[in-house]
């Protein structure tokens, strides 16, 4: 039973990384855009972003740890090099490194600007632009943290099939 309390930790710290990620693009951002006043509206973005970013950091972090505890937790590390785990291994991998990159990009400079450009601009049309790269950006993160769930179903199946 001890072996498993690292990788629940692992799928929760996905389930947080994830889940958030959802909500947001589905629920909070168009709530948002709802508010007419612009003030309060940027108020409330700045909020759930900054909060948000502290929970997603978070959850990034405790992935890394219990993601290597995983690895390490196998008394024998050589399905790391196994042809069919390791290919699907290494596209997570490769996955993983893209989305802490993007989310740095989005997190410490596009979020940033976007939100100061949103306290202090009125006209939307200003900010358009910006704002629709910063949903490419983030629907990519999204799509990237799909691809990363996928993957570990991959692994699960195969790891229990051999």
């Amino acid at each position: 039973m001890g072996d498993a309390v690292n990788p629940w930790i692992h799928i929760f710290a996905a389930t947080v990384w994830v889940g958030p990620q959802v909500f947001l693009a589905a629920v909070a951002i168009p709530a948002i855009r709802t508010v007419s006043d612009a003030k309060e509206r940027a108020r409330l973005m700045r909020l759930i972003t900054t909060r948000f970013g502290y929970l997603a950091w978070g959850a990034m972090a405790v992935l890394i740890v219990t993601g290597i505890g995983n690895v390490f937790q196998q008394d024998d590390r050589k399905f790391l090099f196994e042809h069919n785990w390791g290919t699907i291994f290494q596209v997570k991998m490769t996955l993983v490194v893209l989305t802490i990159a993007l989310t740095a990009v989005h997190s410490f400079v596009i979020g940033p600007r976007m939100l100061a450009a949103q306290e202090s601009v009125t006209d939307e049309a200003q900010i358009a632009s910006m704002r629709r790269f910063s949903i490419i950006i983030s629907m990519a993160n999204a799509l990237i943290a799909l691809g990363i769930l996928f993957c570990a179903a991959l692994l699960g199946t195969d790891f229990a099939q051999r």
